[in-house]
């Protein structure tokens, strides 16, 4: 009657062993979303709008392409004019990767009527723009023309016309999770939809 039945004792845990599972779970979640933001790029920010009054007329947003073609380098444009002076201001900031360049800022002479401000930009090497402000549709246009015979020769790369229209600086960009091997990321996401 002396069998005495001792308690079996518990299983100790390896620790280091769960921790290094959970530490290798979260490094490759950092990396996945380091992928992530690289892929992403710089995105312009802003409203498009085209305001009028008193003399004074304002137009702002993102050039696309409304003849059917590829899409531009993305830049934030703010275009001034101001009847008194007949001159419109145009400030544009280009994007290229997650490279954002300084303004280029040129004044115009333009010319003003009671549904439209036009002028044309003729200072780059390879192309001519003609830009119209419509007061009546509240949207702002423009047309570039490649030049006949530019010093330039690289200029002949570019198309000959294009139609472009300022509209909201925020387009959505391709899908940053194709062409990269983020697993824990793709299965988070189908768990969520």
């Amino acid at each position: 009657m002396n069998d005495v039945v001792e308690p079996a004792k518990p299983r100790r845990r390896n620790g280091w062993k769960i921790a290094f599972f959970v530490m290798l779970v979260l490094f490759e979640f950092a990396r996945e979303w380091a992928v992530l933001a690289d892929a992403g790029g710089a995105v312009p920010n802003g409203t498009a709008r085209v305001f009028s009054y008193g003399g004074f007329t304002t137009a702002q947003g993102r050039w696309a392409r409304i003849d059917g073609g590829g899409r531009l380098m993305p830049a934030v444009v703010t275009i001034d004019c101001r009847q008194e002076l007949e001159r419109c201001i145009e400030a544009s900031t280009t994007i290229n990767d997650e490279y954002v360049y300084s303004p280029e800022v040129d004044w115009f002479e333009a010319k003003f009527s009671d549904d439209a401000v036009t002028y044309e930009n003729d200072v780059p090497d390879c192309a001519r723009y003609s830009v119209r402000i419509d007061l009546k549709l509240k949207k702002t246009f423009a047309v570039r023309e490649r030049k006949s015979n530019p010093a330039n020769p690289n200029c002949a790369k570019l198309e000959p016309r294009i139609e472009m229209q300022l509209g909201d600086p925020y387009e959505p960009g391709a899908d940053p999770t194709k062409g990269h091997f983020v697993p824990l990321v793709s299965v988070l996401r189908a768990v969520l939809q």
